[in-house]
């Protein structure tokens, strides 16, 4: 019974430490369309603005994976 217990709290654990990694990754993505995007109209969706955003997640991906030290 309690190896259960373990391996519930260690799920638990991996599932709060992604999560954190998540919202840190949507926070950078974030920061960097915004920088980006700085001067540009964003009130509608246009080619530009959606894929300065996909570029910006993929940027952040790679920066937190090289920081975390998968990649």
């Amino acid at each position: 019974m309690g190896e259960l217990r373990r391996a519930i709290a260690r799920g638990q654990d991996e599932r709060r430490t992604q999560d954190r990694f998540l919202s840190t990754l949507v926070i950078a993505a974030a920061i960097i369309a915004a920088v980006r995007l700085a001067r540009e109209d964003i009130s509608t969706p246009s080619p530009r603005l959606l894929s300065t955003v996909a570029d910006s997640v993929s940027l952040a991906k790679m920066i937190l994976k090289r920081v975390v030290g998968q990649g």
